[in-house]
């Protein structure tokens, strides 16, 4: 349980040194069907869309499962409480009233998603097993611990678990219920 936690704990510190290399930069991306079917430029409205695009706001983390929801996949009455700190993340809390478990932290990293499957990778090959592949959700998938981190494009969605009956079957209903609110 020990290197469990100094895992996640070294995940969280590399994490960030990550982040720098992967993010796209803040200038739109030409990615419009029209720019990409023809050979022109796009067009003063295409950019606009796109930027407009980019400034949407994200949803909460309490918004892509809502207590209701997560009180069904879990079983139990549970609360939420939203962690709104950066434009990078949203972190919901569920967690029951008056009992320690069943307890989720629901969190994604906006933009983070191949940056902590590398840092996953790095940390996998200097402790063989420390990471466990997690086959059949979202993109890429490991487990550390009680922490299951999920690339879905370019975010990172990440689930911690605490006093939950099978894990990964209600891992997948969390995040098939929040994947399709991921996008603004």
């Amino acid at each position: 349980m020990h290197h469990e936690r100094a895992a996640f704990f070294v995940l969280l510190m590399v994490l960030p040194m990550f982040g720098g290399c992967s993010r796209q930069a803040d200038t739109p991306a030409v990615t419009s069907t029209a720019a990409s079917t023809s050979t022109s430029d796009p067009s003063e409205a295409d950019i606009k869309k796109m930027i407009a695009d980019q400034n949407k706001p994200r949803p909460t983390a309490c918004s892509l499962v809502t207590t209701q929801e997560m009180s069904a996949i879990l079983g139990s009455t549970v609360t939420a409480e939203p962690y709104e700190g950066t434009v990078d993340k949203t972190q919901c809390i569920y967690k029951p009233a008056s009992a320690p478990s069943p307890y989720v932290d629901l969190t994604v990293n906006w933009g983070d998603g191949e940056s902590a499957m590398a840092a996953m990778g790095a940390m996998n090959h200097v402790e063989p097993g420390i990471t466990n592949p997690y086959a059949g959700i979202g993109d890429q998938a490991a487990a550390v611990g009680t922490a299951l981190m999920i690339r879905t494009g370019e975010d990172l969605v990440t689930i911690t678990f605490s006093g939950v009956d099978d894990a990964p079957a209600k891992a997948r209903r969390i995040f098939d219920t929040a994947k399709p609110r991921m996008t603004p």
